[in-house]
């Protein structure tokens, strides 16, 4: 009888047209799966007290398509490990499974296996139920949009895990709050507001020796498995939440990613783990399909605008204005998407896309006060469509054309921009005292007073006296800190001692390694004869970011074609200089011996402002 009602229930909404556009596309890609996808929608439209149950059903099914379970050899032998584990909780074994379909070594080799298409009934109906249950019984979700607990609340995974009923696994009872924290360390504060909620780390957790035998790293200590790990402990607490991120800094290399518990009260704008970071662009995970890219696209779109499980919330974040970019000329192929790019990890990357209309490419809701790259794609490679361009904070946009007819001279001491403790570290070296004596013991030994000049990047001293010492000593009144020492002779030729291996830090030519000495230790050079000195110059502690002799360094221009070369030069001092250099362009400092931090920047009035 069950059967027949059924069947009629199906043949009417075929007939009356019920199923909405979204709805019935999964449907039809669901093959032969259909069937246990409609059972769930014909199980919740049999009581009128269902018709949330139904809502959620709809939106779950149809924004199925796209979500999908990643299995293959590799990564279910490496699933089988995990949930062979005897000791750890599941909590920490399903979120390493979670963290396991980020994983570029898995994901390579794994096949999709389509939720749509293999979701039975029984399950998606008992999460139904559960989720319900749980919208009912905590006071933080009363009254919670609708909407809201749909998006973030209500679906069934979190990646391309494998599928199981976590909400089962780790449900949350009104009496079972404190057996939960105690099972998962999985802490609750029952005043019932969603603020008041605390979590930590499950106590009963995966070995960290167990991790770095899988993946040869720690995995928990980058912040996109931390964020899903966060997010999979809030939705195990009933709280609506997500994960938000920044794809690409726009004034350093890297990117962030960060759990995000929605509020129906108000918009928490902090950008966790991100201070003093730049971004152009936030974007959120979401189950609900947010595609923009026009069905039968043809053209190479990279793989992230394609994902159409990411919304722009940029505006929760950034005052943002809306960019429209004027295109020069017609583009080889015609195509229908153009990029605003950020300058990370010594290259260009594409961090926003818009479409092209006539000879203008528009992009919505950009982040203000940074330097923008706008390019499209000729096959798959990156191609300028007009030069890159200041966007400031009034919403303007100042593009970077290099002058050629009206040239300059630069002298940089940095390709990276500096900060306020390496200006400490700097300045502290003005206060290091200066003995030298031809005992070893430094009986009555003359001391020099150096005149200490804090150079952007080091401290020069001229050494007033034209005497010979065999022996010379460097002290601080506090602390001896700095990270290398050079000697110049009357020539300025550099002189070589020999020094305690305490160190030995100070003679590496290394400006990442450092002496740290508190104990007041003096550092003692023996230079095995008299000599007399000129000059000494002093790095401080810092980023490495300098100008450092015997390095090779290479400056680029940006024009219209893309980076222009200026030319390479082996370093020999602490500044490199660089003639006829065209004015009013974008300028990047490439080190082509060591270093990986490197940004953009312009000359205004001689004065250096990197980007």
């Amino acid at each position: 009888m069950k059967r027949i009602i059924y069947i009629i229930f199906c043949t009417f909404l075929f007939s009356c047209g019920q199923y909405n556009t979204e709805l019935e596309n999964a449907l039809k890609l669901a093959g032969e799966n259909r069937h246990e996808l409609e059972k769930v929608l014909y199980h919740y439209s049999q009581n009128p007290s269902d018709s949330l149950k139904l809502r959620a059903a709809t939106f779950l099914i149809e924004n199925m398509p796209g979500h999908y379970t990643l299995e293959g050899s590799l990564i279910d032998a490496y699933r089988e490990k995990i949930y062979s584990d005897t000791i750890a909780s599941y909590f920490a074994k399903k979120s390493l499974d979670i963290s396991l379909s980020y994983m570029d070594q898995f994901r390579h080799t794994a096949n999709k296996k389509e939720d749509v298409q293999n979701i039975k009934a029984d399950f998606l109906i008992r999460h139904i139920d559960r989720s319900f249950e749980n919208l009912n019984s905590y006071s933080w979700l009363e009254d919670l949009p609708f909407e809201l607990f749909l998006e973030y609340v209500l679906p069934y995974r979190f990646a391309n895990e494998q599928l199981d009923l976590w909400i089962d696994s780790l449900h949350i009872s009104p009496d079972g709050l404190q057996e939960l924290a105690q099972k998962d360390n999985i802490k609750y504060s029952p005043t019932g507001a969603t603020s008041n909620l605390r979590f930590s780390e499950p106590t009963v957790n995966l070995r960290p020796d167990f991790i770095q035998k899988l993946f040869h790293q720690n995995i928990y200590s980058d912040c996109h498995h931390i964020s899903l790990r966060e997010n999979f402990n809030s939705r195990a607490l009933c709280s609506p939440s997500t994960i938000d991120f920044i794809l690409h800094y726009a004034n350093r290399n890297g990117y962030h990613y960060w759990n995000k518990i929605v509020s129906p009260e108000f918009k928490n704008s902090e950008v966790r783990g991100a201070f003093e970071r730049e971004t152009a662009k936030v974007y959120r995970k979401t189950y609900s399909n947010h595609s923009s890219i026009k069905p039968g696209t043809t053209e190479y779109i990279p793989k992230f605008f394609k994902d159409p499980f990411h919304l722009d919330v940029s505006s929760e974040y950034l005052y943002t204005t809306d960019v429209s970019i004027h295109i020069p000329k017609k583009l080889e192929n015609s195509p229908h998407y153009a990029y605003l790019c950020v300058f990370n990890n010594l290259t260009w990357n594409p961090i926003a896309i818009g479409e092209i209309t006539s000879s203008t490419a528009k992009f919505k809701d950009m982040g203000k006060n940074l330097v923008y790259f706008p390019a499209y794609y000729r096959g798959k490679k990156l191609t300028p469509i007009n030069y890159p361009f200041i966007f400031n904070s009034r919403g303007e946009i100042k593009h970077l054309v290099p002058d050629t007819n009206n040239l300059q001279k630069l002298v940089l001491t940095r390709k990276y921009p500096s900060n306020n403790t390496l200006y400490h570290y700097n300045q502290s070296l003005t206060n290091l005292l200066v003995d030298a004596s031809n005992q070893s013991s430094f009986q009555n030994p003359d001391s020099l007073l150096l005149s200490l000049s804090p150079m952007p990047t080091y401290c020069k001293g001229e050494v007033n006296t034209r005497e010979k010492y065999r022996y010379w000593r460097i002290s601080h009144p506090y602390s001896l800190s700095f990270a290398e020492l050079f000697f110049f002779d009357s020539r300025g030729e550099l002189v070589r001692g020999q020094a305690d291996s305490i160190f030995y830090a100070a003679f590496d030519g290394d400006p990442l390694t450092n002496i740290n000495r508190y104990d007041k230790k003096n550092l003692v050079i023996d230079f095995n004869a008299p000599v007399s000195l000129s000059k000494i110059i002093c790095l401080p502690r810092s980023d490495g970011n300098g100008i450092y002799p015997d390095n090779e360094y290479e400056l680029f221009y940006h024009d219209l074609k893309g980076w222009k070369s200026l030319g390479r030069k082996i370093a020999n001092g602490f500044e490199i200089e660089y003639d006829h250099v065209p004015q009013g362009a974008l300028y990047w400092l490439h080190n082509h011996t060591t270093g990986i931090e490197e940004r953009i920047f312009t000359v205004t009035d001689g004065i250096i402002r990197f980007w």
